[in-house]
């Protein structure tokens, strides 16, 4: 065989190979095997008041890591203790609420309602 065949042969080998791979690969859509869990990444309560500060920060989630490095899921973005989000600084957070500060004033938005002091639950 000449030397310019093998040579298409080959990449024609290549080819075929590199598409079989890739297909074993190839997924139409991710999917969140929840192993009887909750999603994290749907909200718990999404029409709860408690959830969204008066400036419109809305606060979709919580990954809390007891080691500091906790960050908080606020309108699709993902932030940390210290962050900006617009005019509303994230001051600190907790497992089940942060803690904000906007217009000079801090504020709690707690994940969910059940989990609201029982002064504010129902209000």
């Amino acid at each position: 065989m000449p030397k310019n065949n093998m040579k298409k042969v080959g990449a024609l080998i290549l080819l075929v190979l590199t598409a079989a791979v890739a297909g074993l690969y190839a997924q139409d859509e991710i999917t969140y095997d929840s192993g009887k869990r909750r999603d994290p990444f749907i909200p718990i309560n999404p029409e709860a008041a408690d959830l969204v500060s008066s400036t419109g920060v809305k606060l979709e989630g919580i990954i809390y890591d007891p080691n500091g490095r906790s960050m908080v899921v606020i309108s699709g973005k993902s932030y940390q203790a210290g962050d900006m989000v617009g005019e509303v600084k994230i001051l600190a957070i907790y497992k089940d609420r942060i803690v904000i500060s906007e217009n000079d004033e801090e504020k709690t938005l707690w994940m969910r309602e059940e989990e609201l002091p029982p002064v504010l639950a129902g209000t």
